[in-house]
């Protein structure tokens, strides 16, 4: 019983003008998913397991019914429906997963997808691992997906991400990024108060919850980097609302020395922490920090001077409450499915609304930002690693050709 109040509080607090596309429509957004006959047909792609996939999670609001414009229809899991089906965590995906949602065709690979659906807006959310998502891109577009719903950063390099946005284009396929802080209050809230007073600096401050003993695991799982992965989120918000990009940066200044850290642990180099300022040729500037061991969630200041304007957590100290109630009744659930519930929703519901009106959702990220956001990261990885193992304090980085 409480599971469904919150799923009915959850989908009321979706019927709100901030998820409407670019373009209004003349209802109201509560009449229109209210009384809306026709839902987004939604295939997930790399489920994961109960409690720690983010595929999972995504399929578990979708059959819910939390996001109105949507339903779910079939789910795609290569390994725990492949070649992992006979093992312990195969049977523990069918007992958890597979059962719970009786009404969704399950698939171990992408085929015959949306055979329960005659919507018009047809999703592919994928959700699998980095390395996997081109092929995975690729294969949902040849099952019929009209729009996609790509999990960041997309692909493991610029190249494999443009080569798919080129593909998508050919094939009439719009491409949704599931950057999910680019459509957060506590962002848009700080860019308003950064637009109101010219000259104010703004930081994005984003933190993972890893054990120090932890990290070489975590190096290990997320090959990728930290600047593809964990800050891809703050890099796309650089891209999309400060207009950073790799071929016209100016500068990167290290903010706090301790603040920053490169470690090699087993095979792997890669970041635990940084704290940077990016700076453009027209004088724009955004401050970003990442942590890796320095608890779960993200926020945004603005300061001016020695004066700050605004700060604000992801989870402020109201939705807090609601966080701690859930993170008790699920204490076996990453926490970060929990503290951004309510913004992965969100992000649902504006890609399938507007998927259904054959226009693009407000604020939500294109590919070509993506995109953006990876040469940044390419851009940024090695010489952030050479400023921090060889302790050098260039000033002035010349932009890439």
């Amino acid at each position: 019983m409480k599971t469904l109040f919150f799923v009915l509080g959850l989908a009321e607090a979706l019927i709100s003008p901030t998820i409407l596309s670019v373009k209004k429509s003349n209802m109201q957004p509560r009449q229109i998913f209210m009384h809306a006959e026709e839902k987004a047909a939604f295939a997930v792609v790399g489920c994961g397991m109960k409690g720690r996939g983010m595929g999972w999670f995504h399929a578990l609001q979708l059959y819910q019914g939390i996001c109105p414009s949507a339903e779910l229809t079939d789910i795609v899991e290569p390994w725990f429906l492949g070649g992992g089906k006979d093992s312990l965590a195969g049977q523990t995906f069918a007992e958890e997963v597979v059962a719970e949602m009786p009404q969704v065709e399950f698939h171990a690979s992408i085929e015959d997808l949306y055979k329960k659906s005659n919507s018009k807006a047809k999703i592919a959310l994928i959700a699998g691992r980095t390395v996997d998502n081109p092929t995975l891109f690729r294969q949902a577009i040849q099952a019929g997906a009209t729009h996609i719903l790509l999990e960041k950063p997309g692909a493991p390099s610029v190249d494999e991400l443009q080569a798919m946005a080129n593909e998508a284009k050919e094939q009439n396929v719009a491409v949704y990024m599931g950057f999910i802080k680019n459509i957060a209050s506590y962002v848009t809230d700080a860019l308003q108060v950064a637009q109101a007073n010219p000259g104010s600096k703004v930081q994005f401050i984003s933190r993972n919850d890893y054990k120090r003993e932890d990290l070489a695991e975590c190096f290990s799982r997320n090959s990728e980097g930290l600047l593809k992965n964990m800050a891809i989120h703050e890099l796309a918000l650089a891209v999309q609302f400060f207009g950073m990009r790799a071929d016209d940066i100016a500068s990167v200044e290290l903010e706090d020395p301790q603040g920053c850290e490169c470690l090699t642990l087993g095979d792997h180099t890669d970041f635990s922490r940084l704290d940077f300022t990016l700076k453009n040729s027209k004088g724009t500037s955004v401050r970003i920090t990442v942590d890796r061991c320095s608890g779960d969630g993200c926020a945004a200041v603005v300061s001016q001077g020695s004066s700050e304007l605004y700060s604000c957590e992801l989870v402020d100290e109201q939705k807090a409450k609601i966080v701690q109630r859930r993170m008790a009744e699920h204490p076996d659930w990453l926490s970060y499915l929990l503290t951004q519930e309510l913004e992965y929703a969100q992000l649902k519901e504006r890609c399938s609304h507007a998927a259904l009106l054959d226009e693009y959702p407000q604020a939500v990220a294109t590919i070509d930002i993506a995109i953006e956001a990876l040469k940044l990261a390419e851009y940024l990885t090695p010489l952030l690693q050479a400023k921090l193992l060889n302790n050098k304090s260039e000033e002035n980085i010349p932009a890439v050709v």
